[in-house]
């Protein structure tokens, strides 16, 4: 019998040992679920989880619903997704496919230090009316006053413009890249309102996205409202497409310096 007893009596003290254990455990987090995960998501709380930054993508902020998009996670520009500039167009610029590059997941639009102005230009294969885009991007620096980062809708009806309109969510002209700026042409109006935001370092990555519906078009800069139209002669309604292009337009004689923009990712939603 004393050879059983003494396990027995170990038994013993080692439960009362665990229910002493379980108890001040009790009393100092809690008795539920909810009371521990409050401790432990507690500011200064020694092993806490870092707070999750919030997302500065406004399609995620805002819901909405993703349609389309292009990582350019290849090596050429898709053109099943998009048509490239290549040519001379009315107002100065010479387009080359060549100045459109994709590398590393990221699509370069670069101008070249010439007289012509030859630049990149793609237009997406897909119009809708009304909907929401937003494009990852960064304006590197050195960069030329002639040469501007654009990221617009532009009508479907390409040869009725200024009639079908064009949404300028970002067009960026200062070579020091600290500000963005919009332009808002149309229908049937070349001198429509603008918007300046306030400055920001557009050398670094950020989130460029438009919220065009019939009645008001928002601006957003990485998840931010930044600028809002609704004056409704100005508002286009008819189908459109995303562009991104490096525009160039002769601001200074001389030789431009070669300038580039970077686009991580271009998406569309409703």
């Amino acid at each position: 019998m004393k050879r059983r007893t003494t396990p027995l009596i170990l038994c013993a003290v080692l439960i009362v040992a665990a229910v002493a254990a379980f108890v001040l455990t009790t009393q100092r987090f809690g008795s539920d679920d909810s009371g521990e995960r409050a401790e432990q998501g507690s500011p200064g709380v020694a092993g806490a989880p870092p707070p999750q930054p919030a997302s500065t993508e406004a399609a995620v902020l805002n819901g909405w619903q993703l349609v389309a998009g292009d990582d350019f996670n290849g090596t050429k520009i898709d053109t099943k997704r998009w048509d490239v500039y290549d040519g001379a167009n009315s107002v100065g610029e010479t387009w080359s496919r060549k100045q459109c590059t994709v590398s590393g997941g990221v699509l370069t639009l670069a101008g070249r230090a010439d007289d012509a102005g030859t630049t990149c230009g793609l237009s997406w294969k897909g119009d809708q009316t009304f909907g929401r885009w937003e494009v990852r991007a960064r304006l590197p620096v050195p960069a030329d006053a002639n040469y501007a980062p654009t990221f617009l809708l532009w009508g479907a009806d390409d040869l009725n413009f200024p009639e079908a309109g064009e949404i300028d969510f970002s067009e960026t002209w200062n070579p020091e890249r600290q500000f963005a700026e919009s332009w808002l042409h149309g229908p049937g109006n070349l001198k429509g309102p603008y918007i300046k935001s306030n400055p920001v370092d557009l050398t670094q990555w950020h989130n460029f996205g438009v919220d065009w519906q019939s009645d008001k078009i928002t601006l957003y800069l990485d998840g931010q409202v930044w600028g809002v139209y609704d004056d409704p002669k100005y508002i286009p309604q008819t189908p459109m497409h995303l562009v991104l292009q490096l525009s160039f337009v002769r601001k200074h004689p001389g030789t431009p310096v070669a300038t580039t923009a970077q686009v991580d990712w271009a998406r569309v939603y409703r």
